[in-house]
């Protein structure tokens, strides 16, 4: 491969490269964009649409409680109102808004010119909008969640709660999950991939720690929450036994699953926010942030120990002292790095010399709002408190302080900081002074009596309340709280939409900022650099104050990449090695597959069999035009970005498995009955079967290793061997499923048995799907010893699934006789 051409910005071919990257301004444009601009104002846009919405639900709920006695809402409508907001705020604007300020400003931040897998940030996009359009539906047929957005159960139960309900809502977690878990990965896979050159680790902004971070929590934390989702549906719908303890079940068991996804939940939602104010307050501090390093490794420890803490939501439900013990120690020790990241902001500002502008000041209310949630969540770590204030409106106050204070903060220092560098235009500063103390006395006059109501002994979810209870003059206070944060939220969008018509040109680098985003001009051209830059500190455009110029980094100079969507991949830890990588074109793929995953899930929902089986059909076909291999030219580049997705991929699924299996020792451990009830399952058959599994991914190594010797044949040989064995097996497996003496409605351990061997005989079909379209590729002569991405990636799937079944072999075969 040629060497880039290296020339200054003032050099550079820009007309070609607009002509090479610039999306068309057309219908087709808008469904096939996948510059990352595009989506990240999308996703902009859409979370602050379900921020409005959510925030309209919580006003009609505080109207309803404003006072004592109220009937303005129906307990149903109540009950689905609460629900909706829960799930709104949380799910569908925390993460999404976070993660639309990623998309935008991380390729920027790193000098790329576009995220690590196009596509799929496409298809992240356009999934997370389908799943607020379905969850959406459910309020039109008055059949919207209503169990809470934690959905309990066994409240949450076909016995208890027959509508479509929660339908709706197991079955739209699960449709979110699918679009989060994407684009966590390619988070994952732009910071591991695509930095400029010389931008190792520790010189990468704080912000990527955040999200990076985040990232890593969905892919190993979302799939307790799928677990859970899946067993829900599967019991409501088709009589499944997973939480009813008639048959062997855990009611329990939803809490366990859904706070292992619930408490790294909060981090995600919060971590970014936090990158974001340690990337803000610096620039207006006029100086470095103060303890980067420790700054960096509290983000993440504070997402590793936030997977130890999830019982400490569940000191009510009469666990062993041990146990509350143990995690109440960690809830304890979480609150170490977050205060970290305090003193490191503190120390900069004090340190500085700070302007005091409109994302400054929401910088500084965010600390505070940090400050205060921070200590009302750290004293429910102690039992008995928790105990004292379990289920009323203190923790209603605490996650608020937490949700709200922190994310929505974080949020608006983030719009004022970086809205001038994606509209090119400053916001007006006079209606942002009046839009943080707006929101700043609101937020305060709103949740902070909350504490006090809780105290006091008023339960949360309430619906009414007598006036003798004595939370009358809380409430009215949280209810005037809210309508004033409301009005905080309207004077920034008015401020947004005044400021796109009048507001002065920003200009590169209104801010003085210090990293690679403010280099470029506002609003970013569509190949964002010219030329590729080299970094050679943490603030590339401050260098010039304290480094020679030997030192610096090489900001408008580098290589231009203007034979096609070209940028550079380079090594995980210190960003060398840069490779030329070819990006896709503009594609209407990842919204077709949004629309059929859609039609899939409507079908699911109304138990309309033909239009999922449709879906599904037209999902593999999208699917095959997808993945179809590209020319040599369009797949120029490393292996390393396709290898990284797909092992997070594997990592995600692999942890799926795990809470699976999970479910079933824990449900087992409870049981006082025989388990299984019928006795150990039968090994005649399954000890063939999985010997072929595993001699099937034997020969796909060995079929393979043939194709990167020259030997096309032993590679067909090879991956059509692998593909009969794996055959052989889901037949093997059907035939052994159809002579078992027990169904999934026979009791839990027959649930827990069909779904775990369901769920792995589906990937088996998934990736014989893989090795069928290799070896219809193969045909079309698309592999060569040098150019074989799609072989050795299917590979890595293939054996991903044969591995898992040995765990669920040694889980429902072997255990059993070996754990009496």
């Amino acid at each position: 491969m040629a060497a880039p051409v290296i020339r200054p910005v003032t050099e550079a071919p820009v007309e070609e490269l607009k002509r090479i990257w610039e999306t068309p301004p057309n219908l087709y444009g808008h469904l096939a964009s996948v510059d990352h601009k595009t989506i990240g104002k999308r996703y902009l846009v859409t979370a602050l649409a379900f921020l409005v919405i959510g925030g309209v639900e919580a006003l009609a709920m505080r109207i309803q409680l404003a006072s004592p006695g109220q009937h303005v809402l129906t307990p149903e409508a109540y009950d689905q109102l609460f629900t909706m907001h829960g799930l709104t705020m949380i799910l569908w604007y925390a993460s999404p808004i976070l993660s639309g300020f990623s998309n935008y400003i991380w390729p920027l931040l790193i000098g790329a010119r576009d995220m690590a897998y196009p596509r799929v940030n496409a298809l992240s996009y356009w999934t997370y909008l389908a799943s607020g359009i379905f969850l959406y539906t459910s309020p039109f047929l008055g059949q919207a969640p209503n169990d809470g957005w934690f959905g309990y159960a066994p409240y949450s139960l076909h016995l208890y709660n027959g509508a479509l309900n929660m339908d709706f809502y197991a079955l739209g977690l699960i449709f979110l999950t699918i679009s989060t878990t994407v684009g966590a990965i390619n988070f994952i896979g732009t910071i591991m991939s695509m930095r400029a050159p010389g931008m190792s680790l520790n010189r990468m902004p704080v912000f990527m720690y955040g999200t990076m971070t985040a990232s890593f929590s969905i892919i190993f934390a979302l799939p307790a929450l799928s677990a859970a989702c899946v067993f829900l549906y599967l019991e409501r719908r088709f009589g499944f036994h997973f939480y009813d303890a008639t048959a062997g079940g855990s009611p329990l068991l939803w809490q366990h699953l859904f706070w292992i996804f619930g408490h790294p939940w909060v981090y995600v939602v919060v971590l970014p926010a936090m990158g974001m104010i340690s990337d803000i307050i610096p620039v207006f501090s006029r100086r470095p942030i103060v303890g980067y390093t420790a700054v960096a490794i509290s983000s993440i420890a504070t997402g590793i120990i936030g997977f130890g803490v999830w019982v400490h939501h569940m000191f009510a439900t009469g666990l062993p002292m041990l146990a509350a013990s143990f995690y109440s120690g960690a809830s304890n020790i979480i609150a170490i790095p977050s205060a970290i990241a305090v003193f490191a902001w503190i120390a900069t500002v004090w340190l500085g010399r700070p302007v005091f502008k409109t994302p400054m000041l929401f910088s500084l209310g965010f600390i505070v709002l940090f400050v205060i949630g921070g200590v009302s969540g750290v004293v429910t770590a102690a039992v008995p408190y928790d105990w004292q204030v379990t289920d009323s409106y203190f923790v209603v106050a605490h996650l608020h302080y937490v949700l709200v204070g922190i994310n929505v903060f974080g949020v608006m220092a983030g719009f004022y900081y970086w809205g001038p560098k994606i509209t090119g235009r400053l916001l007006d500063e006079r209606l942002g002074q009046w839009n943080f103390w707006t929101m700043f006395v609101g937020m305060n006059l709103a949740f902070f009596p909350m504490h006090i109501a809780g105290i006091l002994g008023m339960p949360r979810r309430i619906y009414v309340y007598p006036a003798s209870a004595g939370w009358d003059t809380v409430n009215m206070l949280t209810s005037i709280g809210a309508f004033l944060f409301a009005a905080g939220l309207l004077i920034f969008i008015v401020n947004w939409f005044v400021s796109l018509r009048r507001g002065i040109k920003a200009g590169p680098n209104p801010w003085n900022g210090a990293t690679l985003e403010w280099a470029v001009d506002s609003p970013p051209p569509p190949y964002n650099f010219a030329v590729i830059p080299t970094v050679r500190s943490r603030d590339p455009l401050w260098e010039r104050a304290y480094l020679p110029a030997s030192e610096r980094s090489i900001v408008f100079e580098g290589p231009v990449l203007d034979r096609g969507r070209d940028t550079l991949a380079t090594t995980p830890l210190s960003a060398e090695d840069p490779v030329v990588q070819r990006m896709p074109e503009d594609t209407l793929y990842p919204f077709c597959v949004a629309a059929e995953m859609l039609a899939i899930f409507y079908g699911l929902v109304f138990g309309v069999a033909w239009l999922a089986i449709v879906g599904v059909i037209l999902l593999v076909v999208s699917f095959a035009g997808w993945l179809w291999p590209s020319t040599p030219e369009e797949d120029k580049g490393s292996l390393r970005p396709g290898r990284l997705a797909m092992t997070w991929m594997i990592a995600t699924e692999a942890a799926l498995f795990a809470y699976l299996l999970f479910s079933n020792y824990y449900v087992a451990s409870q049981s006082r009955a025989a388990w299984p009830p019928s006795g150990p399952l039968p090994l005649s058959l399954v000890v063939p079967n999985t010997i072929l599994l595993i001699l099937s991914s034997f020969a796909y190594i060995w079929g393979e290793r043939g194709l990167k010797l020259g030997s096309m044949s032993r590679f067909k040989t090879g991956t059509r061997l692998a593909f009969l064995l794996g055959l052989a097996f889901i037949i093997i497996q059907g035939i052994e499923w159809h002579g078992l003496p027990f169904t999934p409605q026979s009791h839990a351990f027959g649930s827990f048995f069909y779904t775990v061997t369901g769920f792995h005989g589906a990937h088996v079909i998934l990736g014989l799907l893989m090795i069928l379209a290799v070896l219809v590729w193969t045909s079309f002569q698309k592999f060569t010893p040098e150019r074989h991405r799609a072989v050795t990636l299917a590979g890595m799937y293939w054996h991903f699934v044969d591995i898992v079944w040995l765990f669920v072999f040694a889980s429902f075969y072997l255990a059993p006789r070996w754990i009496t």
